[in-house]
């Protein structure tokens, strides 16, 4: 990182913290406006990474709220793409700069910022790079070996995780799907289940079949579930 990286990121203007309400905060009314818990704890560490690298302090103590977003101009953020560029994987710095166009957004909303001055600031590319997805397929000997630890395990334990696996791996769910099922959302009869927490908020509906049907069926007939979370 250069000097001149550095004079760029941190002029006095930035560094030189002011306080504002919630009300007028424009990192407060962005984080607010996000439609999950999940998302919201995301974004507050977004944009804490993002002031640690503008103020120079610590990333675990940077005060986002106490951040004047509406003070970073182009060159601001230009530098701070590439900053992010060099420390971060492209999705974890795209997904940091997408924490940064939604502030300066609000600024903007919040009237903090000109339309021109918002339109230069945002106008930064995102980072290109491909990582390979952390985690990889099971193989069927490592999932039978899964599913016989299941079996072998007489507790209710062993049962329910028989279900779960069974779920996950014939139905394709995403952990978050599996753990907001309810019972209403499955039909025995059929195996059809109604995935309601997808990604993107979105419903879709999924069919067990096969041992992982079966798996449910002893799940839900060992722990007499009738009503709520599956």
């Amino acid at each position: 990182m250069t000097d001149l990286t550095l004079q760029v990121i941190h002029p006095t203007a930035i560094v030189a913290l002011d306080s504002l309400p919630l009300d007028r905060n424009p990192a407060a009314i962005y984080i607010a406006s996000l439609s999950t818990e999940r998302s919201r704890i995301v974004t507050q560490q977004a944009l804490r990474s993002l002031a640690s690298l503008i103020t120079g302090e610590d990333a675990h103590t940077a005060d986002y709220l106490a951040l004047p977003w509406s003070a970073l101009r182009y060159a601001h953020t230009a530098a701070l793409r590439s900053l992010l560029a060099e420390k971060y994987r492209p999705a974890t710095a795209n997904r940091l700069l997408s924490a940064l166009k939604g502030v300066l957004k609000e600024c903007w909303r919040l009237g903090m910022m000109s339309a021109e001055e918002y339109a230069r600031a945002v106008d930064i590319r995102g980072v290109r790079g491909e990582t390979i997805p952390a985690g990889r397929e099971l193989a069927q000997g490592e999932l039978l070996a899964l599913v016989n630890a299941c079996k072998a395990d007489t507790s209710p334990a062993g049962v329910r995780d028989a279900a779960i696996l069974g779920l996950l791996y014939t139905c394709g769910l995403r952990r978050a799907e599996l753990v907001a099922l309810d019972v209403e959302d499955v039909d025995l009869e059929t195996g059809r289940l109604h995935v309601r927490a997808g990604k993107g908020r979105k419903e879709r509906t999924s069919y067990a079949a096969g041992g992982a049907l079966q798996a449910l069926i002893d799940w839900l007939a060992l722990s007499g579930i009738h009503s709520s979370a599956l």
